[in-house]
């Protein structure tokens, strides 16, 4: 049974790979993926297992192409954006109570903004930007 990919959360390796699934077009092989790791790459199998972990978490969905044999595609199957929305929300609601106020704030104050980045901040909020 699949799981689904509501309220699930990436680990810091599996969210590299679906990085490089993210910024491939037409999704991409095991080999594919590995490609765009710096040295030292990771094993085949060890980034195999993770594809094989990401598509049980129904975050990628494992295709054969006709014309490419035994070999597996993969394409992810939630945005970066829609990720991005998903961990944010988990992250207000775990933290700050379901509070944007209480986020925002936190941000505000723990990454010593600057005026001008304050300046900007308020832009957005005012629909200035």
């Amino acid at each position: 049974m699949k799981k689904s990919k509501e309220n699930k959360t990436l680990t810091k390796a599996e969210m590299e790979i679906m990085n490089y699934l993210w910024d491939m077009d037409e999704g991409g092989t095991v080999r594919d993926v590995l490609a765009r790791y710096p040295e030292p790459q990771p094993a085949y199998t060890t980034t195999a297992t993770f594809l094989k972990i990401l598509t049980q978490k129904g975050f990628i969905r494992a295709e054969k192409r006709e014309k490419e044999g035994k070999t597996f595609f993969f394409r992810p199957l939630i945005s970066r954006d829609e990720y991005r929305r998903q961990a944010m929300e988990e992250v207000k609601s775990s933290f700050f109570g379901g509070s944007v106020k209480s986020l925002v704030s936190f941000f505000v104050k723990e990454e010593h903004l600057s005026e001008e980045e304050l300046k900007e901040l308020l832009a957005m909020v005012r629909g200035e930007d």
